[in-house]
């Protein structure tokens, strides 16, 4: 806001004083308008917008006061400015309570009178500019609840539509797979080398396509918040001796070592047990991809205060230190020499969503061309804890 652009309404009975003041500002710039009464005052504001009012407090007709109302109601970012000739403590509190933004008493100083003018009008700017952020702010947070909305409801019929299509296809899958087991198993006769061959690729193959139908509907479960979970007192042993018996035909095909640590009076840890058990199966399986034939992988387990910690090392390629930062992001896959990407990157993410459910973190730790070493933590049983 500019002088030439500022209006000010002077009402004053004096008439030099009015003249002297109206001249004064009008030399400054500004765009004046002076008059005598009190009703002149009321209607030139219903009539017109000001931005600084001076008025009398003792007026012959309508007192000041009542000017002071009507200014703030029709434009509450008026800055009014009241004269008095009573210099009383009473007179300047009942003005700013009412919303005057300062008062002078007669005779003031005209360039004091002017510095408040200015002062009201910066004072009015940062007003209207916070008035201004506070409503984009306001539509921001419209916007955007009404995205996340938007957001809700696609995820919602994402999560529908992959029941669905999950559904749809592990029914025939889990028929293909039955079969074939059937078929080698010998059910319909004797096969030959070759049929055997192609029996078992059909099969591995079905459960590799099994395995990332199950991971892409156990993510979009997690991220509608309906994964479902049942955490109870377990024995972590029992857990890993499980995962370690499913990953060994494939230990003992690549002829890897698989090595477990974990002491015989470990405490129980509190978690879901299927799932504690996919986080194992999940990262025993990279590890296992990612360490070349005959190298050694195993399991070690810590407690540390109220948690249990669990490591699942490898020593094989490794992860550069570029790559770590983002291992855990939605179908991440990194590049291996001389290895064809696999799967659908979802394996640690999920990973990470099941341990995070669970209750704990996970991390990793890797030096390029030495291994990884994948840590999580899990809560132990309460009655762990309350016995330590």
């Amino acid at each position: 806001m500019t002088r030439e652009t500022t209006n000010i309404l002077v009402v004053e009975d004096d008439v030099g004083s009015r003249l002297t003041l109206c001249g004064i500002l009008e030399d400054v710039g500004y765009k004046v308008t002076g008059v005598e009464k009190g009703a002149e005052a009321m209607e030139a504001i219903q009539n017109g917008e000001f931005d600084v009012i001076i008025v009398d407090i003792k007026l012959s007709d309508v007192g000041g006061m009542s000017v002071l109302e009507l200014g703030k109601e029709v434009n509450p970012e008026v800055a009014v400015i009241i004269m008095t000739l009573y210099a009383s403590i009473e007179t300047a509190v009942t003005a700013v309570n009412e919303g005057a933004y300062t008062y002078f008493v007669k005779p003031f100083n005209m360039d004091e009178m002017k510095t408040a003018i200015l002062n009201a009008l910066r004072q009015q700017k940062l007003f209207r500019e916070n008035k201004r952020l506070v409503d984009d702010l306001q539509l921001s947070n419209k916007l955007l609840f009404e995205a996340n909305s938007q957001l809700r409801a696609a995820t919602e019929a994402k999560s529908i539509f992959l029941a669905n299509m999950s559904h749809e296809l592990r029914t025939p899958l889990n028929a293909i797979i039955g079969f074939s087991d059937l078929l080698l198993g010998g059910i319909g006769g004797e096969i030959n080398n070759k049929q055997k061959q192609c029996l078992e690729d059909i099969l591995n193959s079905g459960k590799h396509l099994l395995t990332l139908i199950n991971d892409i509907l156990d993510l979009s479960k997690v991220e509608a918040g309906k994964m479902v979970i049942k955490p109870e007192n377990l024995n972590l042993a029992d857990v890993i001796r499980d995962a370690v018996a499913t990953v060994k035909p494939l230990i003992n095909k690549t002829r890897q070592e698989l090595s477990v640590s974990i002491a015989s009076d470990f405490p129980q840890v509190y978690g879901d047990k299927g799932r504690l058990r996919q986080i194992l199966l999940n990262l025993l399986s990279n590890a296992i991809k990612f360490t070349p034939d005959g190298g050694k992988i195993r399991i070690e387990t810590s407690k540390n205060g109220y948690l249990c910690q669990i490591s699942v090392i490898d020593n094989g390629i490794g992860i550069k230190k570029e790559n770590q930062a983002y291992i855990f992001e939605t179908f991440t896959q990194l590049d291996t020499p001389g290895e064809k990407k696999q799967g659908t990157g979802l394996g640690l993410a999920l990973t990470r969503q099941l341990v995070e459910l669970l209750g704990g973190k996970i991390w990793l730790e890797s030096e390029y061309g030495k291994g990884c070493q994948f840590i999580f933590t899990l809560p132990l049983a309460e009655k762990e804890i309350v016995s330590n």
